[in-house]
């Protein structure tokens, strides 16, 4: 009977530590994404201004807001992956799917509007697309996005990553897939040119240097 209930309260203790510790994960992958839907608004606040005030000045105030959320949205995929990883050693929590889904919307929002103002704004950054599915699908993704953290580390204002989870299957990026021809996994689309596969720091750095001379090259 001791035992039992050595058991019961061992039970309990963890599950209670294990609800506090998700809520305080989901506190701030939520705080993160609020942190992006701010900043979406500005920058489409910018966009509309450049109508009514011109250009010049918009795309000053456009570059320093770009910059600071090329780096928001790739820690942000990396801070839910990492929730998903631990979560999913014990429960099944469909908060990961929800944020993941509205996270990579996002996503294409961000990308769609970079897209519309790098011309316009003559924006210096060379754009990255990498496209992933779960570990147990793709075992060279995770290496993949390592070899993406720590470039994205040495020059963050040279870059912009967007990462797509393609086991989503959302419209928005199923079409990124095909337009890009993505073939397999992972897939890293840079400059508008597919590179599939897994590659590491130097072959990524190498592909940089093709398009734009890069601190790095």
């Amino acid at each position: 009977m001791i035992a039992g209930i050595i058991t019961i309260l061992l039970f309990i203790s963890i599950y209670s530590l294990n609800f506090y510790m998700n809520t305080q994960r989901e506190e701030v992958v939520v705080d993160r994404m609020e942190q992006i839907l701010d900043e979406y608004q500005e920058i489409q606040a910018l966009s509309l201004m450049s109508d009514a005030f011109g250009k010049e000045m918009t795309c000053l105030s456009l570059e320093s807001t770009l910059s600071h959320l090329d780096k928001t949205l790739w820690d942000t995929g990396l801070k839910i992956d990492q929730y998903r990883e631990v979560t999913e050693q014990f429960i099944t929590d469909p908060f990961y799917l929800n944020q993941k889904k509205k996270f990579n919307r996002n996503e294409v929002i961000y990308l769609s509007m970079l897209e519309n103002m790098k011309e316009a704004c003559n924006i210096n950054q060379s754009v990255l697309l990498y496209f992933y599915k779960k570990k147990e699908e793709c075992p060279d993704c995770d290496a993949q996005a390592f070899v993406l953290t720590d470039i994205n580390k040495e020059i963050d204002d040279e870059i912009a990553i967007f990462s797509f989870d393609s086991n989503l299957e959302l419209p928005s990026i199923n079409a990124l897939a095909v337009f890009y021809n993505i073939s397999s996994f992972p897939c890293t689309v840079v400059e508008d040119h597919t590179y599939c596969g897994l590659h590491n720091k130097n072959d990524i750095e190498n592909i940089l240097c093709k398009y734009r001379d890069h601190s790095i090259c």
